[in-house]
């Protein structure tokens, strides 16, 4: 027989045979799972593993594969539970690799929300707890709600609304333009049923910002304007949508009152500090308070270094200096039911006149 014939015919018998077949070779490995992802609309949810002792929370974080196919202004939110608590979620925002923006609780209570102009293309969102529990967090991306159209300008003496978006800065903001035709003493309020911010800018510089200066958490700024060009800017202070009513208009002098007098809850009241060292440059102002609870009390003056002091029974409970806005004093302090007396003078003890408020809240 051939040699060559007689070759093929043995390699054809041990393939027969299963010679060339090893049994014991593995079947290759599994494709590793897909990561988690969350699609436009379509709430996911991620669990959360807790922390080991001594670690970090931002180590347990699960990243979700996030893709955009249209430009537009997205919003991430991020809301955490474990069974009936609530957990403190966290979120981030990447792009190949590079952090676009971080949240904690900009959305409601503890959830955490990113409001921001994306580009077609693929994103990451990695989410944790802030103390490094175990929670289920669920992620949702939507289209952010339109950006409401406002009014531009606020006239003296004529209030405005505006419906502030949820967004965190410029988007969640509206400015309006305010000009001050005489110089004087103005008050801007900012109200609402939710966190009203207030700020006053000029040439892009920020005078003065308030958050709780009105009533409960409304905003209100009193300060001496000269006539110029300004800024009115108002948000709310958890980035929600709300709708803010602003009002700026001359304030109205508070009434003079005499050393001794009563000092009536969310009334201003003026009063004339004598030069002088001790208590003969001090004024005392009674203030009685009926309900246990949180109260704030200012001392403005506009040219001069007001100082306070809240005292009962001839003790001073707190004093302040420079707590408010400028060299003007703030003070907020729980107090009891009773008779106080509020204290005021002048920190280099020259003659001025001080405006006093005091407030629940």
């Amino acid at each position: 027989m051939d040699r060559r014939l007689s070759w093929a015919i043995g390699l054809l018998l041990i393939g027969a045979c299963g010679g060339g077949d090893d049994s014991n070779t593995p079947p290759p490995p599994p494709p590793p799972p897909a990561a988690p992802s969350v699609a436009i609309g379509v709430p996911a949810t991620v669990t959360i593993a807790p922390m080991a002792a001594g670690g970090q929370a931002d180590s347990m974080a699960v990243n979700l594969d996030f893709n955009v196919a249209a430009p537009g202004n997205y919003q991430c939110t991020a809301h955490g539970v474990q069974g009936t608590e609530v957990r403190d979620a966290q979120m981030k925002l990447f792009q190949n690799g590079a952090e676009l923006a971080m949240d904690s609780d900009s959305g409601d209570g503890f959830d955490a929300m990113i409001t921001r102009q994306l580009a077609p293309g693929a994103y990451s969102i990695r989410v944790w707890e802030w103390l490094g529990r175990d929670a289920q967090i669920t992620v949702t991306c939507g289209l952010a709600p339109a950006v409401p159209v406002n009014p531009t300008v606020l006239t003296v003496g004529t209030p405005v609304n505006v419906n502030v978006a949820a967004a965190q800065g410029p988007a969640g903001q509206v400015d309006l333009n305010l000009v001050i035709a005489a110089p004087g003493n103005y008050q801007c309020d900012a109200t609402s049923s939710m966190d009203a911010q207030m700020a006053i800018l000029q040439n892009g510089a920020t005078l003065q910002e308030d958050s709780d200066g009105g009533e409960g958490v409304n905003s209100r700024i009193t300060r001496e304007l000269a006539p110029g060009a300004y800024v009115v800017r108002v948000w709310e202070w958890q980035h929600r949508e709300a709708q803010i009513s602003v009002n700026c208009a001359p304030a109205v002098s508070a009434p003079v009152v005499a050393d001794g007098g009563l000092l009536v809850l969310g009334t201003p009241a003026a009063v004339n500090v004598p030069a002088g060292e001790g208590p003969a440059g001090q004024v005392h102002l009674n203030l009685v308070i009926a309900a246990p609870g949180q109260y704030t009390c200012d001392a403005t003056d506009t040219s001069h270094d007001a100082q306070m002091a809240i005292v009962q029974g001839g003790n001073v409970i707190v004093e302040d200096s420079d707590s408010g806005e400028g060299t003007n004093s703030r003070i907020t302090q729980t107090l009891a039911p009773g008779a106080y007396q509020i204290r005021v003078w002048e920190w280099l003890h020259r003659a001025t006149q001080i405006t006093v408020t005091c407030r629940q809240g």
